[in-house]
């Protein structure tokens, strides 16, 4: 063996050592291993679903096989039970589950209403929030415009670049796509007659 074909045997075992190494990472990182820079693996949660009344029609009540969509239609209410969160979900609501790893708990609002308890993190559109106590979520997609209500504790999210935090008892709307208004402090009443029946359930 010469010496270009040493020096050449060498590079490519370098090589190979390099591509193993990255190799590793990068599947360490997909699964957010700590060896890898992640903060450990988590376990998925599971996802469980309760019906509030039986008899009511059944077609959309349930998780699709990706255990992406969760949907409500047909008169029916959910609760949705994923690690220490509560979803309840009233009729029409329609939730896609973005993280179901245990502390990294996130549901996409595509529209209807929920009432949120525990650390799981609600998106709508660009908008994300979550809180300490409970809050209710209400996606008027058709509208593009979404209210968000501090049930109890406070509300903490993220719009448009900005933080936002709304104190317990206190209400928000806002628009779901740009041109964005300023969100506005608005009045939110859980006993109006279309959803007290919601909320009188949800809790």
């Amino acid at each position: 063996m010469n010496f270009k074909q040493a020096v050449g045997g060498r590079e490519w075992a370098v090589a190979g050592v390099v591509i193993v190494i990255s190799t590793t990472l990068v599947i360490g990182r997909h699964f957010d291993a700590s060896w890898a820079g992640g903060e450990g693996f988590r376990p998925r949660l599971e996802i469980v679903l309760t019906q509030r009344d039986e008899t009511t029609e059944t077609d959309c009540i349930a998780v699709d096989p990706t255990r992406e969509n969760i949907q409500t239609c047909g008169g029916a209410m959910k609760k949705v039970s994923m690690g220490s969160s509560t979803i309840w979900m009233d009729d029409n609501t329609s939730l896609v589950v973005i993280n179901d790893r245990q502390g990294k708990e996130e549901l996409a609002l595509y529209g209807g209403r929920v009432v949120v308890s525990g650390p799981v993190i609600i998106d709508v559109r660009e908008a994300q929030f979550s809180t300490t106590g409970s809050m209710t979520f209400v996606n008027y997609s058709w509208m593009y415009r979404a209210d968000v209500l501090a049930m109890t504790g406070d509300a903490h999210g993220s719009f448009n670049g900005a933080d936002v935090v709304i104190s317990e008892g206190n209400a928000m709307s806002f628009d779901t796509l740009p041109p964005y208004d300023e969100p506005k402090d608005i009045a939110f009443s859980t006993q109006t007659e279309s959803v007290k029946d919601f909320y009188s359930w949800a809790r």
